[in-house]
C-alpha cells in the first residue's frame, strides 16, 4: 500500500497520463479489430490515433511510438509495487513519486511509462488458487459455471450486468457493479461488437491473476453496437491481468476464427444448459484456443 501524497498531482502531468491511456486504449481497441478480422472502423480508429499522437511532445510522441512497436502496451498501472508490464518490483520511492503524478516516470526496466490507478477491481483468491495450472485450452481461463446459454435484458449494460454478476457470484471477482462500470467505459470507447453477431466485451486491468472468460447466448440478439443495425448474441466477456494484453488478442483471434463458420455459431446458440454451452465451445476451439 503506498501512503497518500502530501502534495496534489500536477494537473499538467495528470492531463499528459490521462491522455497517453486514452491514447494507448485507442491503439488496444484497434488491435483488437485486427485479430477479430477486417473490419470497416479501423481506418477511423488509425485516424484517430495518428491524431492523439500529433498532440504528444515530439520526444514523447516518439517514444511511445517505440513502446508501441515491441507491445500492445505503452502505459501501465502499478500494481502491489511492481510494473504490470514487465513485472519488476519497483523502489518505493518511485511508486511514491508515480503516485504524487508531479512527473512523468517510467519503468526502469522496460522504459514502460507508469502510473497510479486510484481503484482496481479484485479478484477472489480463494478462487485463484483452485484454478489448476495444467489445464488445456478455455479450461485455463474458464469453466462450466460461466457459461449462460440464456441471457436476458435488452441494452449492453443488462447483458453485460448478468454476466459480470456470473463471475461475482462464481468467485472470480469481488464487485460486479464496479466491474460493469469499467466494462461500459470500454464500450464507450469503441465497441467490441464484431462480424456475425459475436462481441468481445471486456475490462483490462484485473491484476491478481490469470485471464478470466465468461460465454453467453442472447438468442434474439441485441443492438450491441450503437452505430449499427446488426444484432449481437454471442457474448465472449474477459476480465484481463495488463501483463495478459498479447495473449488477449490471441485469444480473440482463435475465437474469431473458430466462430467465423456458420455451423459452429448455430451449434453455441443452440445450447441449452451451462454444460451444452460449456461442451460446444471446447469442441468448436479445440484447434484455435490452445
Amino acid at each position: 500500500m503506498v501512503p497518500p501524497s502530501s502534495h496534489q498531482p500536477d494537473p499538467h502531468v495528470q492531463g499528459t497520463l490521462n491522455t497517453l491511456i486514452q491514447l494507448q486504449d485507442l491503439v488496444l481497441a484497434r488491435d483488437e479489430r485486427k485479430a477479430a478480422g477486417p473490419g470497416k472502423r479501423l481506418a477511423e480508429l488509425n485516424r484517430s490515433i495518428e491524431a492523439m499522437l500529433d498532440e504528444l511532445a515530439a520526444d514523447r510522441r516518439t517514444h511511445i511510438r517505440q513502446l508501441l512497436r515491441r507491445s500492445p502496451l505503452a502505459v501501465v498501472p502499478i500494481h502491489h509495487r511492481t510494473c504490470t508490464g514487465c513485472g519488476m518490483a519497483l523502489p518505493v520511492s518511485l511508486v511514491n513519486n508515480v503516485h504524487a503524478a508531479r512527473a512523468i516516470y517510467r519503468c526502469p526496466s522496460c522504459t514502460r511509462i507508469l502510473y497510479y490507478r486510484e481503484s482496481e477491481i479484485r479478484r477472489r483468491p480463494e478462487r485463484r488458487r483452485r484454478r489448476a495450472n495444467d489445464r488445456k485450452g478455455l479450461e485455463r481461463f474458464s469453466c462450466e459455471a460461466l457459461m449462460i446459454p440464456r441471457l436476458g435484458g435488452g441494452t449492453p449494460e443488462e447483458v453485460l450486468g448478468q454476466m459480470c454478476r456470473c463471475m461475482e457470484e462464481q468467485g472470480f471477482i469481488e464487485n460486479s457493479d464496479a466491474l460493469l462500470e469499467q466494462a461500459m467505459q470500454r464500450e464507450a470507447i469503441s465497441t467490441t461488437a464484431m462480424e456475425h453477431g459475436i462481441a468481445f466485451p471486456h475490462v483490462r486491468g484485473v491484476e491478481g491473476g490469470g485471464l478470466t472468460l465468461a460465454a453467453g447466448v442472447h438468442r434474439k440478439g441485441i443492438h450491441f453496437d450503437p452505430d449499427s443495425r446488426r444484432l449481437s448474441r454471442i457474448f465472449l466477456f474477459m476480465t484481463i491481468p495488463t501483463a495478459a494484453s498479447a495473449f488477449y488478442l490471441r485469444l480473440v483471434s482463435g475465437l474469431s476464427e473458430s466462430l467465423s463458420r456458420k455451423e459452429v455459431r448455430e451449434e453455441v446458440l443452440g445450447a441449452e444448459t451451462p454444460q451444452e454451452l460449456w461442451k460446444r465451445l471446447q469442441k468448436a476451439t479445440r484447434k484455435t484456443v490452445r
